[in-house]
């Protein structure tokens, strides 16, 4: 059962738990998304394994072209915690990603679509 809230001249439908349903769809969606990309079909990346080398640095010409990734966005995720099954070392001044750990990270937040 929704409510109609009216707030002046908007009107607002709420479900029961007190989300919008514009709120409640996007939740919908990502939770969907989040379930199809856990049946999904993972893909074999292990071409990948064979193009790099056994460290692969941020600043490695190729990155991009090989991860799909920047390597500034790779930063970003270091600093959000959202590479932490990636082993990683300091070259210098240069962070660096073991190759085998690297692969199977990306093979794990990568699916087939079709």
């Amino acid at each position: 059962m929704s409510l109609v809230k009216q707030n002046q001249s908007t009107v607002k439908v709420v479900s029961e738990t007190g989300l919008s349903h514009n709120t409640l769809n996007r939740r919908e969606r990502r939770h969907a998304s989040r379930q199809k990309a856990k049946t999904a079909k993972k893909p074999d990346l292990s071409v990948l394994l064979k193009e790099m080398p056994p460290y692969v640095a941020r600043n490695f010409p190729r990155f991009r072209e090989l991860t799909g990734y920047s390597p500034r966005t790779m930063a970003n995720m270091d600093a959000l915690g959202q590479t932490t099954g990636i082993k990683r070392i300091m070259l210098g001044n240069t962070v660096a990603y073991e190759r085998e750990s690297l692969v199977h990270w990306l093979e794990n937040r990568s699916w087939v679509i079709s």
